[in-house]
C-alpha cells in the first residue's frame, strides 16, 4: 500500500478536465482492499483531503481497472477521485469483480458502504456516482438503502441495466458486440464485417477469435426474459431512498429510458429533490467540467449540507435554432401538436383524406443502414449533414412539412402511431425525425425503434413508438421530416423476418412492409408556465 500526495503538476491536468480544484491537498492511498461478504477482494484507491478529521464520503465503483489505461486515460480517470477529495470529501474509486459481474454489485456496493461507515475519518454522509456503468453500480448499491447514504448523482445510464441492450424489443448489437469486445477481448475493435455475420452467436469469434461469454449471455435472454429482473432497478423511483440528480445527453443510446426514469420520479410524489440534466452528448462525449460542477453543487446540499444546489428540476440544452441552456423550475406534461402522413410524401396538421397505405420492401440481405446514430463515440451525429443517400433508398419512405412560418420548440417525449402491417412473421419499424433547413441539409432530431411480432402483422397490428425526449427548435423556414424504414444496422440487428431466435437464425426473408392508417406524429410543443 502506497501514500502520495497530489502535487500541483498533476493538480493542474485535473482541473483541465474538472474545472477549478477545491482548496484541499489530497492524499492518495492505493491499493484499498475491502472484503466482500464471500471473502472476494475488493480493490481501489482512495482520495482523502489532508488535514480534515471527518469528511463526507464519495463512492465510485466501476469495472474499467486503470492499470490497463495508457497514461493519459488513468490521468483522466483518475482526476475525478482527486477533484472530489480536493472539495473536502473522502473518494474511493473501487474496481468491480470483472466488468460484467452484474449479479454482485448490490451486495459489494453494500459491503464498501459498510466498511466505509466504520471508518474512522468518514462524517456517516455519503454519496454515490458515476457515469455508464458507474450509475448503474450506484443504483445497486442504493437498492440497499445505507442509512448513510445522503444523495445519488449519475449520469448516462438509467436505472434499469437491460432496457439498452434490447432497444424497442429487438438486440442491439453494435452496441453488445463492440462494448464486450472492448472489455472482454483485450479492446479489440469491431469492423462492420462481424455484425453482417449470421448466425450473430458466432459473431464475437468473427470479430475476435473467441467466444465473448457476456455477448452470448445477452443472446441467450432477451430483454423480457426474468434473468434480467435483478438489473431493474426502477422500482426505487417511485420512493427514492434519496435525492436524486441524473445527467443525460441527447445522443446517449440511453436518453428514452434516462427520461423515462425523470418522469416516473417527478410522478412519483416523493418529497425528495431531484434533478435532470441533459445536454448535446454522445455517450462517452459527457461534458466533464459541467458534470462535476453540477454533481458538486447537489452533493455540497444534500451530502455536507453546507452548499446551495441548482433549485430547478430540469436543465436541457436547446439544440437547433438559437442554442443554448434552459432551466425549468418544475416540470409538468406539455401540450402537443399533431402531424400526419400524407398522400404525396407530405407531413400535414391535418388529417389527410387522401391518404393512402405507403409500402416499402425491407431486405435483410441489405438492410437499410444506421446513419448518424452513435454507440459510445461522438461519431456523426448532433450536426447537420446531407441525408440525400438514405432517403434515396428503396426501403426509406419520407414525409415533409411545409416550411415553418414560426419558431417551433420541442421540450418532452415525441410519440407516434399507426397501424402497420406485414407478410413477415416479424418486422421491425424505425422512425426518425429530421429537422429540415433551408439548403436541404438536415438535423437529427429523435429516432425511435419498434420490433412487432404478432400472428396479426399481416393484416395490420395497431402500434405506438416512444422516439425519446428532444429539446429541439425549429427555426422559420425550415420544415420537420419524418423518416419512415424497418431497419438501422448495425445498431439494430437486422429482422430476418422469419421469428427465429435471434442468436442462432440465418434464413433470410425479404418483407413486404406498409402503413395502412395515417401515421400520427404528437410533439411536445405547449408547455405550462412554471
Amino acid at each position: 500500500m502506497a501514500v502520495t500526495i497530489v502535487d500541483d503538476q498533476r493538480r493542474k491536468t485535473v482541473e483541465q478536465h474538472y474545472g477549478p480544484l477545491g482548496p484541499h491537498t489530497v492524499e492518495l492511498t492505493d491499493p484499498v482492499i475491502v472484503a466482500a461478504d464471500d471473502g472476494f477482494e475488493l480493490t481501489g484507491i482512495l482520495a482523502l483531503p489532508v488535514g480534515v478529521a471527518k469528511v463526507p464520503a464519495v463512492l465510485i465503483r466501476t469495472p474499467y481497472n486503470p492499470a490497463s489505461f495508457p497514461p493519459e486515460v488513468t490521468a483522466f480517470f483518475l482526476g475525478e477521485v482527486i477533484a472530489w477529495a480536493s472539495h473536502g470529501y473522502a473518494c474511493l474509486v473501487q474496481s468491480t469483480r470483472t466488468s460484467t459481474s452484474y449479479f454482485d454489485e448490490a451486495a459489494d456496493g453494500a459491503a464498501t458502504v459498510r466498511w466505509i461507515e466504520r471508518q474512522p475519518w468518514f462524517n456517516g454522509a455519503l454519496g454515490l456516482t458515476g457515469a455508464s456503468y458507474h450509475a448503474f453500480s450506484s443504483w445497486a448499491t442504493a437498492s440497499t438503502r445505507p442509512t448513510s447514504l445522503k444523495a445519488i448523482a449519475t449520469a448516462m445510464y438509467s436505472t434499469d441495466r437491460v432496457s439498452s441492450w434490447y432497444p424497442g424489443g429487438g438486440f442491439a448489437l453494435e452496441l453488445a458486440l463492440s462494448w464486450t469486445a472492448m472489455q472482454q477481448a483485450e479492446g479489440t475493435r469491431v469492423d462492420q464485417n462481424p455484425y453482417n455475420r449470421l448466425p450473430l452467436n458466432e459473431a464475437d469469434v468473427a470479430a475476435t477469435g473467441s467466444k465473448l461469454d457476456f455477448y452470448q449471455e445477452r443472446l441467450a435472454h432477451d430483454g423480457g426474459d426474468p434473468h434480467w429482473r435483478p438489473l431493474d432497478y426502477s422500482a426505487l423511483l417511485d420512493d427514492p431512498p434519496a435525492p436524486v440528480l441524473h445527467i443525460g445527453g441527447w445522443y446517449d443510446y440511453h436518453r428514452t429510458y434516462s427520461w423515462q426514469d425523470f418522469e416516473r420520479l417527478t410522478k412519483s410524489g416523493s418529497s425528495l429533490p431531484h434533478r435532470f440534466v441533459i445536454g448535446p452528448w454522445a455517450h462517452a462525449a459527457l461534458d466533464s467540467r459541467i458534470s462535476m460542477a453540477e454533481r458538486l453543487a447537489w452533493f455540497n446540499t444534500h451530502v455536507r449540507g453546507d452548499g446551495s444546489a441548482r433549485s430547478g428540476v430540469l436543465r436541457y440544452y436547446r439544440t437547433g435554432a438559437e442554442p443554448g441552456w434552459v432551466e425549468c423550475a418544475d416540470w409538468r406534461e406539455p401540450g402537443t401538436t399533431t402531424f400526419h402522413v400524407a398522400a404525396a410524401g407530405r407531413l400535414v396538421d391535418t388529417p389527410d383524406d387522401a391518404f393512402s397505405r405507403v409500402e416499402w420492401t425491407y431486405d435483410p440481405a441489405d438492410p437499410t443502414p444506421s446513419v448518424a446514430m452513435a454507440i459510445l463515440d461522438v461519431g456523426d451525429v448532433g450536426g447537420v449533414w446531407d441525408s440525400g443517400p438514405l432517403e434515396q433508398r428503396p426501403d426509406v419512405c419520407a414525409f415533409t412539412s411545409e416550411p415553418l412560418s414560426e419558431p417551433m420548440d420541442l421540450a418532452g417525449r415525441v410519440r407516434a402511431a399507426t397501424t402497420f402491417c406485414s407478410d413477415a412473421v416479424s418486422a421491425d419499424l424505425f422512425l426518425r425525425l429530421l429537422d429540415v433547413h433551408e439548403d436541404g441539409q438536415v438535423r437529427s432530431v429523435v429516432d425511435g425503434f419498434l420490433r412487432i411480432t404478432d400472428a396479426g402483422l399481416a393484416d395490420g397490428v395497431p402500434v405506438e413508438i416512444d422516439l425519446g425526449p428532444a429539446g429541439h427548435r425549429f427555426a422559420p423556414g425550415h420544415r420537420l421530416r419524418l423518416l419512415v424504414a424497418s431497419g438501422a444496422h448495425p445498431y439494430h440487428n437486422r429482422n430476418l423476418g422469419n421469428g427465429e431466435p435471434t442468436a442462432t437464425a440465418t434464413s433470410l426473408r425479404e418483407a413486404h412492409q406498409a402503413i395502412v392508417t395515417p401515421l400520427t406524429l404528437t410533439l411536445p410543443t405547449e408547455f405550462p408556465a412554471s
